[in-house]
């Protein structure tokens, strides 16, 4: 457990603070089920426009944000994403997707929401559906789930895959 967090306070270390604001902004977004634009990233972050444009293509080539290539609308940060995947996160009644298994229960936890998870086992294929109500487990389906990681890389699964 201390490696998790270890790795989740590296991930956080890594991103300047400006980096951090436009992450943060485009989140909120993408949590709001809308593909955020930069000038949206420029009026929440009171960033100047250029600033906000390089940190954009900076975050975009680190896989820590995902962009649409035409356009630059985000998709997806902080492991939250409107890209289908096969992490389905319903929270806020949307139906949104994460990077991985983590982000999917991560998310709502770091939120204290009611969410509903739709996922699958990456090892063996067996779907996995949680329910979360405050952000901790109610209940899943199969009872015994787990979360497991393997071999960490930083990226749009920034736990590997999960």
């Amino acid at each position: 457990m201390n490696e998790v967090k270890e790795l989740l306070i590296y991930l956080d270390t890594e991103k300047t603070t400006d980096e951090k604001m436009v992450c943060r902004a485009a989140f909120h977004g993408i949590l709001r089920g809308e593909p955020v634009a930069p000038a949206d990233l420029v009026a929440a972050t009171g960033l100047p426009e250029r600033t906000v444009n390089d940190l954009l293509v900076g975050l975009n080539q680190r896989g820590l944000i995902e962009a649409e290539p035409e356009g630059g609308l985000v998709v997806g940060s902080w492991g939250l994403s409107l890209v289908p995947s096969s992490h389905r996160l319903h929270i806020r009644n949307r139906d949104l997707f994460t990077w991985c298994a983590l982000d999917a229960v991560g998310i709502p936890a770091g939120l204290h929401e009611d969410a509903f998870i739709s996922s699958s086992c990456q090892h063996c294929g067996l779907a996995v559906y949680i329910e979360m109500i405050g952000g901790a487990v109610a209940q899943s389906e199969p009872a015994e789930v787990r979360l497991w990681l393997t071999a960490c890389q930083t990226g749009r699964s920034v736990v590997g895959f999960t």
